[in-house]
This record gives C-alpha cells, sequence and structure tokens, in this order.
C-alpha cells in the first residue's frame, strides 16, 4: 500500500495545497493542519484514503475533506478493452467525459488527476457523503434507476456516444473468461458434505446449463443497441443526494468497469448484486426488480428513446444472471484468514455471506430463464 502520508507530506504536499484550493475555490488558500487515513473500499491495484484537514484564506479558517484514490498497475489488467482495465477511471476523468452528465446522474468532481513517475496514477475527487439513510426504499432504488435510464438514453436520442478503445470491448463476456474454475468448484459442491447444504443439485444444474449458454446470451446482448454505462452500478458505488437547486440525485463512484454494453444491462446489474450484498432482502427482489425496471424505463422514455422494451428487458435479466450466478462463495470451506478477511470487507460472518448468496441465487437463475424465453422474440 502506498504510504500517502509521507508521499504528501514531501514532494505532493504542493499538489496538495493546489487541490485545497480548487476544492475550496479558493485560489489562496494555505494549507494548515491535515491528515489522511485508509478509506474501505477499491478495485484491483487502487486504495482509497479520506484527507481533511483546515485551509486558511485570509482571517478565514476552512475545513476541507475529499478523497484520494490511487490507481496502481496491476498485471494482468493492461487490456485496454477488457473489462478490469486497471487504468480506465483515471482516463475517464482525465477525459472529461465525466464532467458534464446527463439529467440526474452525475459523478464525483476530479479536482486534478496526476500520472506518478512509479506508474501510479492519483485522483483527486471530491468527497461525496449520502444525504438520506443508507437503506433505501422502493422509490429510492426506483429513482436512481430512472436517472440511470436518463443517462444511458442521451446517448440513443442525441449525445454523441463517447469514443474511446478503453471503453470497447465484449464487456460481460470478458468478465465471465474468469469463472471457469469457479464453475468447477460449483459442480463439486453437492458432493461436499461440509457445504452441499447450500448448494442442491438441481440449482447446481441450472447454474451448469446457464454456463454452457454464456456464449449465446453474450452474443445476443452484443447485437443489441449499446450505450455508455457506468457498469457497476450497485447500491454501494451509488449515493442519494440533494443538488444544489434542492433536486434528488445519485452520483456514482467508482467508473473503472464503465463502457459500451446493451441497452438494459446497466440496472441487470443492481438488481443483481442488490440481494447479494445486503442491500435488499431476498423476499423483497420481486419488489426491487419491478421497482428497478419501471423507473429505467421512465427514464429512457425521458429523453425520448421509443425502442422495443422486450429487448431491454431481455439484456436486463440476461445480464443480472451471468454477472453473479457463477460467484463460488460457499462451495469450499475458507481458512481462518479469509473468513477475517470477509468480516472485514462484508461486514458479515462467512456463514452469513453464504446463506444470504443461496438464498439469492434462486432469484437469478429466474432471470435467466426469462432471458431464454425472451431470446426467442429478439
Amino acid at each position: 500500500m502506498v504510504n500517502v502520508r509521507e508521499r504528501l507530506a514531501g514532494a505532493a504536499s504542493g499538489r496538495l495545497q493546489d487541490v485545497v484550493r480548487a476544492a475550496l475555490g479558493e485560489p489562496g488558500a494555505v494549507l494548515g493542519e491535515w491528515d489522511a487515513a485508509p478509506l474501505h473500499g477499491g478495485f484491483g491495484g487502487s486504495s482509497l484514503y479520506t484527507l481533511r484537514g483546515v485551509a486558511r484564506a485570509g482571517a478565514a479558517k476552512h475545513p476541507w475533506r475529499l478523497v484520494l484514490k490511487v490507481l496502481a498497475p496491476v498485471a494482468n489488467q493492461n487490456d485496454s478493452t477488457h473489462i478490469r482495465y486497471w487504468k480506465r477511471e483515471g482516463l475517464l476523468y482525465g477525459s472529461g467525459l465525466l464532467n458534464d452528465l446527463p439529467a440526474g446522474l452525475r459523478a464525483p468532481r476530479c479536482y486534478m488527476c496526476d500520472e506518478l513517475a512509479d506508474g501510479t496514477i492519483w485522483l483527486w475527487l471530491e468527497h461525496i457523503r449520502e444525504d438520506r439513510e443508507r437503506e433505501w426504499p422502493p422509490t429510492r432504488w426506483a429513482l436512481a434507476a430512472r436517472h440511470l435510464g436518463q443517462f444511458n438514453g442521451t446517448y440513443l436520442t442525441g449525445r454523441l456516444l463517447p469514443r474511446a478503445p478503453w471503453l470497447g470491448g465484449r464487456r460481460l463476456r470478458t468478465w465471465l473468461e474468469r469463472h471457469g474454475p469457479l464453475v468447477a468448484q460449483i459442480a463439486a459442491a453437492p458432493l461436499n458434505s461440509d457445504v452441499r447444504r447450500w448448494w442442491s443439485q438441481p440449482v447446481v444444474d441450472a447454474i451448469l446449463r446457464l454456463w454452457q449458454e454464456r456464449d449465446a446470451f453474450c452474443a445476443a446482448l452484443e447485437r443489441l443497441t449499446q450505450t455508455f454505462c457506468h457498469g457497476d452500478a450497485i447500491r454501494r458505488n451509488l449515493v442519494a443526494r440533494r443538488g444544489a437547486d434542492g433536486s434528488e440525485e445519485t452520483v456514482g463512484i467508482d467508473w473503472e468497469y464503465a463502457g459500451y454494453y446493451a441497452v438494459g444491462e446497466e440496472v441487470g446489474q443492481t438488481l443483481s448484486v442488490a440481494g447479494a450484498f445486503f442491500g435488499a432482502e431476498p423476499d423483497d427482489l420481486p419488489v426491487l426488480d419491478e421497482a428497478l425496471f419501471a423507473g429505467y424505463l421512465a427514464g429512457l422514455h425521458d429523453v425520448g428513446w421509443r425502442g422495443d422494451p422486450r429487448r431491454v428487458r431481455f439484456a436486463y435479466a440476461a445480464h443480472a444472471a451471468l454477472r453473479n450466478a457463477f460467484n463460488a462463495v460457499g462451495a469450499s470451506v475458507p481458512d481462518e484468514a479469509r473468513r477475517a478477511a470477509i468480516l472485514q470487507d462484508q461486514g458479515c460472518t462467512w456463514e452469513e455471506l453464504v446463506a444470504r448468496r443461496a438464498a439469492v441465487r434462486p432469484f437469478l437463475l429466474d432471470r435467466a430463464d426469462e432471458a431464454r424465453r425472451l431470446l426467442g422474440t429478439l
């Protein structure tokens, strides 16, 4: 992990003052006391830090807070067309593409984007706080989906689709490339007396069937109209805020999976992860499904889209199933170090996490069945 406090106290301290000035809108502000602390999150080789302190502008003292995201090279994530390309978020912020997102969705403001001599990229970002309770009611999920629909739909109804090689690539297909060993673990799970209670043979058979069909589903998704998407618009990457005019907005953070996806895939991912990561109870997923899809279609219609909703529903259901049905959590018993990591990262025990994933799995497989039926109508 980068020792960010030492780095900033040295050669980068002047840069921090520049960033604080930009964040405060005070070009003459002088940096005072400040501190940095690790922030939970990050992706691949990235690390997150909260920086906060006080700056003086004339006689006035101004408290400030921001987020520093350090992106570090990852050996197996150098393909710019792959879903896990490590430089993508830095390139997005550096390009300015996230400065003017449409309608109710926005990204954190990026004060500066620096590529250092050691190969790391430092993103100096606005600190975003949730304006409401962490647990969203269906209406707020629907509003977030509407904002995502407006965002995705704008690139279908007038705004030019951004063009860059690191936004292209067959995203869901490249995500699935690494899942072969996980599928093998899932196939063996019913034979393991320690874990078979979470892996019934009918469920495992349905997962294996979906695995065999993945190329056909991905090919169909790739034939559909593509648009610019966040790519990982799950609850922990969406923040409810009030805009300057008092209207509700949704802030999307962590844009490393952004790129071209079929219309509908965006909220398929939202749905797919909601139950698995404790954003919604498994029994509430049908209600959430209805709220998300209705909100998303409303957002598409808000910006003038008048396409076939069956195509959107196929992309939504297929992505929801494929993106997370092959998660093998619970297919083998972890050691104590892994158990401790799960408790720290997820805030629950391994047993609680496995039970939750098992409870969500039938719902995801129902979405696979729905996508199978819709595939014949495309």
